[in-house]
């Protein structure tokens, strides 16, 4: 089994632009600003956070799943400052078969920018390096043509459809699997 590169945080990973740490509760009122706006939240598995405590339960469960090692959540922040502008994760990792699942959300006032794309190869890369993982995963709304972008420039590849798996905003949502192996994103 791959050896826990995490020990008691989760690392500091700075790309060219930003800086991802491990999120705090300082970080609550831009957690809900991000996951509360229905327009970030359009293709997420949830509806928004409609109150401060949903977004202060949020960070405590990012917090247990890091002490379970089952979700590791980081802050994504522009460098030189220290607000909280989005999150990247890893989560469901399964360290036998050398798997997670990648997940990702940026404030609709960032998109465009290259950032989600920034922090999800800054993730990868610890993923793939010091985690040892084989395989990573990601599951999206198909409708989300920005987030299929951001995936396939990365190198994932759709491997499949499952149909109706979401019920959200009074109506069922598909989801898109995708699956990244360590050697397609070392060729991309």
């Amino acid at each position: 089994m791959p050896p826990d590169p995490f020990g008691d945080a989760l690392p500091v990973l700075d790309t060219q632009r930003l800086r991802l740490r491990h999120p705090r509760p300082a970080d609550a009122d831009a957690v809900l600003a991000i996951f509360g706006d229905p327009t970030a939240m359009r293709y997420w598995s949830h509806e928004p956070f409609e109150d401060l405590e949903a977004a202060q339960n949020y960070l405590a469960t990012i917090d247990e799943g890091f002490a379970e090692r089952t979700l590791f959540q980081w802050a994504i922040t522009e460098l030189g400052a220290d607000d909280l502008i989005g999150t990247v994760t890893l989560l469901h990792w399964d360290r036998p078969n050398r798997r997670a699942e990648v997940g990702y959300m940026l404030s609709p006032s960032h998109w465009g920018k290259g950032y989600a794309s920034e922090a999800v190869r800054a993730v990868l890369c610890f993923g793939f390096e010091a985690m040892d993982l084989h395989r990573v995963e990601a599951e999206l709304d198909p409708r989300n043509e920005a987030s299929a972008r951001l995936l396939e420039r990365l190198g994932f590849q759709q491997e499949g459809l499952q149909r109706q798996t979401w019920y959200l905003y009074d109506e069922w949502c598909d989801s898109a699997l995708y699956g990244l192996l360590r050697t397609d994103f070392i060729a991309a």
